[in-house]
């Protein structure tokens, strides 16, 4: 087990190693990829701004597009990297995060293809009753299954492969990082575990198949009888579908189900189902099928769609009463000086960490660059919620105007998306110093780290944009109330004069997207940081690895725990007073807390403030 640090880099050999057949398959790649991000983002926005959001077919065939632009982009990007690079390498930590990321992908594809096939067994099979068997609630508990299942698949593929010992050769006769390849690499007998290998990978995939085509003979025998027309019709809805079945099954059905060993062929299969099936599945799903492509014509033909803004809208005149905390008179006195102390130790503790850091050589590294940023942007946070919550609490009037309550959001989102993301750069910074702590500040470095911040901005700017643009095209009519005390997204659409299911969808996959690629982040990060820190031989060096992420770790449970019970929990949102609550701790007290956690539990911090009060008080005395 301990000879398993022997190998820290691994050698893809790729797809061939002839150069002019290199540059021939980058640019066939490059072309390929490039029609995956149009194709299936063309899917996505074709759906979500037509009525098929509303079908669950077209609900799967959104998560499947979804699905598809990550699973391709975790292997294509690297793909294409190599087959321009003289020396083809990746680290022992990058491949095993590579492996998982694609299982887990990989396994959510799989299960949302039989999901779809179920829909259409539901759909031909018992019309009468679809409505009811395939509610929204369904469909959603469906792709959370489908998560679910690809996360415990991949889970146990990472497991398996995490504790072999390699120490011999470290060339793998592929393009991206697989089990079969890495167990062919290990210098131990793997037989067991590429027993279990088959029974996780090959017997998922052959299971699923199997269910799939169930479903289409129970359907074929269901339409058996039915005129002409009708069998036409619904073997239609299903071809497309069928299709994409046998593009992704057949390649994964060669490679996992057999014993574990690897052919040149491999890499060729492994083509169909990391780039072809998630290229080819825009263009099955538009060109053989009618509906979408009405969808297409309708939403990018369309001058409406082009003009953007709602013409009904008179939200000039528009104004919104924020009730806040006003069902409880005798609570607004207290109310208000609590929000004040808060707020006041809010501002004290980010501006005072900030300073801090600034000021004190000692605390100019990558970890503390972040923790500046965090505490700048819980400043910025609070300071766009908390002023106008304690004006409310002393004043009658709690009217807001159109353009303040649409300006609040939009500084809110932006600040608490970038927040999402920052505390996800932190987990990868405490993943590099724990587990490659000799390479830490190269791989840190401060082009890096400067990257790394903005585009968590930038990613916070463009989600904000987008949600408040589709907010901009509801309509609002005169005086508006909203049952909480910030202009919160679901509270303004509540209020709304127009339909606003598509400003609901859009923050739905915003939202999801953000919070599970964030917790993807950080959980891979702290796996790989407790298998490290695990393998450490001394207890003192396990504390202070443990001790450097405990303040890290504290304020993800309290942000992330917050935001998941609002959004996650059944019924969380029923109680207007639950999610007044709710709002009030990751609005207000998180932004608080931030600074005192990582005061409190961080020694470094601890030490610099107590130098720069003594020398403060040194000062004083001369």
């Amino acid at each position: 087990m301990e000879n398993r640090n022997n190998i820290t880099v691994f050698i893809l050999l790729g797809l061939s190693q002839n150069k002019n057949t290199e540059i021939l398959c980058f640019v066939l790649f490059l072309f390929c990829y490039i029609a995956i991000w149009m194709g299936n983002v063309l899917v996505m926005i074709s759906i979500t701004c037509s009525p098929l959001v509303d079908q669950p077919m077209y609900f799967f065939l959104n998560c499947l597009s979804l699905s598809d632009l990550c699973y391709t982009s975790t292997v294509m990007p690297k793909l294409m990297t190599d087959l321009l690079a003289k020396r083809k390498t990746i680290s022992y930590n990058n491949c095993m995060t590579q492996l998982f990321i694609v299982h887990f992908l990989g396994g959510i594809e799989i299960f949302i293809l039989t999901g779809m096939a179920y829909d259409r067994y539901v759909a031909i099979c018992k019309p009468l009753h679809y409505n009811i068997i395939m509610s929204r609630q369904k469909c959603n508990m469906i792709i959370v299954a489908c998560c679910t299942g690809g996360f415990v698949h991949s889970a146990t593929q990472f497991l398996l492969t995490i504790f072999l010992p390699f120490c011999g050769p470290n060339e793998i006769d592929h393009y991206f990082c697989d089990v079969y390849p890495l167990l062919k690499l290990a210098c131990t007998d793997t037989y067991r575990i590429g027993l279990l290998v088959i029974a996780n990978s090959g017997l998922i995939a052959l299971v699923t198949f199997v269910i799939l085509m169930v479903s289409y003979l129970l359907i074929l025998y269901t339409i058996r009888a039915s005129p002409a027309e009708s069998r036409a019709k619904a073997l239609s809805t299903c071809s497309s579908h069928i299709t994409v079945v046998v593009l992704f099954f057949v390649p994964a059905l060669f490679i996992y189900l057999r014993p574990t060993t690897t052919f040149p062929e491999d890499k060729v299969f492994a083509l169909f189902y990391t780039i072809i099936s998630p290229m080819f599945n825009p263009l099955i799903y538009t060109l053989r099928n009618t509906e979408m492509k009405n969808a297409l014509r309708k939403v990018w033909c369309q001058k409406p769609f082009l003009t953007g803004r709602n013409q009904d809208n008179e939200s000039a005149e528009v104004t919104f009463i924020l009730l806040g905390f006003s069902e409880y008179p005798e609570l607004q006195v207290p109310l208000f000086l609590l929000f004040l102390t808060i707020y006041t130790v809010t501002v004290l503790g980010n501006l005072g960490m900030i300073m801090t850091i600034k000021i004190s050589p000692k605390l100019h590294t990558p970890m503390y660059y972040f923790l500046s940023h965090l505490s700048f942007v819980d400043f910025c946070y609070s300071t766009v919620v908390t002023p106008k919550l304690l004006e409310n609490l002393v004043v009658e009037d709690r009217t807001i105007s159109f353009t303040g309550c649409i300006m609040q959001f939009f500084f809110a989102c932006i600040f608490v998306v970038t927040e999402t993301f920052m505390l996800a750069v932190m987990a990868y910074d405490r993943f590099v110093a724990v587990c490659n702590p000799l390479l830490y500040t190269v791989v840190m470095s401060q082009k890096l780290c400067s990257f790394l911040v903005g585009a968590s901005y930038s990613w916070g700017i463009a989600c904000s944009l987008t949600l408040t643009y589709f907010l901009l095209e509801l309509s609002f009519r005169g005086n508006n109330i909203i049952n909480n005390f910030v202009c919160e997204h679901a509270a303004i659409v509540s209020v709304s004069c127009s339909d606003p299911y598509l400003s609901q969808e859009i923050i739905f996959v915003s939202a999801t997207f953000n919070e599970i690629s964030s917790l993807m982040i950080i959980l891979t990060s702290y796996i790989f940081i407790f298998i490290t820190v695990m393998k450490m031989p001394s207890s003192g060096g396990r504390h202070k690895a443990f001790s450097t992420c405990a303040s890290h770790l504290t304020a993800i449970t309290i942000f992330h725990g917050t935001i998941l019970f609002l959004y996650c929990v059944p019924n969380s949102k029923n109680s207007w007073l639950m999610v007044k609550v709710a709002s009030v701790f990751y609005t207000v007290v998180i932004p608080m807390l931030n600074p005192l956690i990582y005061s409190l539990r961080n020694k470094d911090v601890k030490e610099t403030v107590r130098k720069l009060i003594n020398a403060k008080l040194f000062c004083d005395k001369i």
